[in-house]
């Protein structure tokens, strides 16, 4: 399994993927296809506030690592938040999401790595906690600027 970022070339299997994902039960809600267009426009112009990753086995994209970065006093430095992790569902059960998270963790010199979950995703939860993932406790609030 290849981790890599990225390509222009890519970016029609990356909002194919991702609207895949925001249709799922992964996800409280839909977004609309401009935002994906977006994020994918800002990494590829090399925004320091997001990361795409294409997981890709044999010359195939298996799905995709969405990453975004912040700094927290809290934590004492940069946060790398996995804001998605999408494999196609015909490649799940190979290791890839836990991959990807080790490949993270390796590459990424973040001093806190942070995720979200829905409560019924078990097997989701599951993956993380293998990886060293904890529940931080916080409840999550949000206000919408648009």
């Amino acid at each position: 399994m290849t981790f890599r970022r990225l390509k222009k070339e890519d970016v029609a299997a990356y909002i194919e993927m991702a609207s895949v994902f925001y249709d799922s039960p992964a996800v409280l809600h839909s977004i609309p296809r401009s935002h994906l267009e977006h994020t994918a426009k800002i990494v590829l112009d090399g925004s320091p506030f997001a990361d795409i990753y294409v997981f890709e086995r044999d010359g195939a994209v298996w799905g995709y690592g969405l990453l975004a970065f912040t700094h927290s006093q809290e934590a004492g430095g940069l946060v790398c938040w996995l804001e998605e992790i999408y494999v196609r569902p015909e490649c799940r059960g190979e290791g890839v999401g836990g991959a990807f998270l080790e490949f993270v963790k390796a590459t990424v010199p973040a001093a806190r790595y942070r995720l979200e979950v829905e409560p019924e995703n078990v097997r989701v939860k599951a993956l993380y906690r293998r990886h060293g993932f904890e529940e931080l406790g916080y409840e999550s609030y949000v206000l919408e600027n648009r």
